[in-house]
């Protein structure tokens, strides 16, 4: 009879560990489910205004645009005044401290 107690209660262990670890893996691919299309890459024309010599001017850029957050950053490259290759992605957003000004 204790033996009999005692493979039940084994199975029982075993099934409620295997559940746990089925539903770490359901989750865990739920996650990564949500993270497949997250980011979106696109084409795009944007227009700067120049304050000081009080003109536009458009340009095409490529933009990043993050669909869990809808942070959306235009990629730049450019040589700097060193001669350095740097390429990056440049927020659109507008800081706080940049609207204070």
């Amino acid at each position: 009879m204790k033996r009999i107690v005692a493979g039940m209660a084994c199975s029982l262990l075993l099934a409620s560990s295997l559940h746990a670890s089925e539903s770490a893996g359901q989750r865990e691919a739920a996650r990564i489910a949500q993270e497949i299309g997250r980011y979106q890459l696109f084409q795009g024309q944007y227009t700067t205004y120049d304050l000081k010599r009080q003109q536009t001017s458009s340009a095409n850029a490529v933009f990043l645009i993050d669909t869990a957050t809808g942070q959306v950053k235009r990629y730049v490259n450019k040589i700097d005044e060193d001669g350095k290759y740097i390429e990056s992605w440049v927020t659109t957003d507008i800081s706080i401290s940049e609207k204070k000004k």
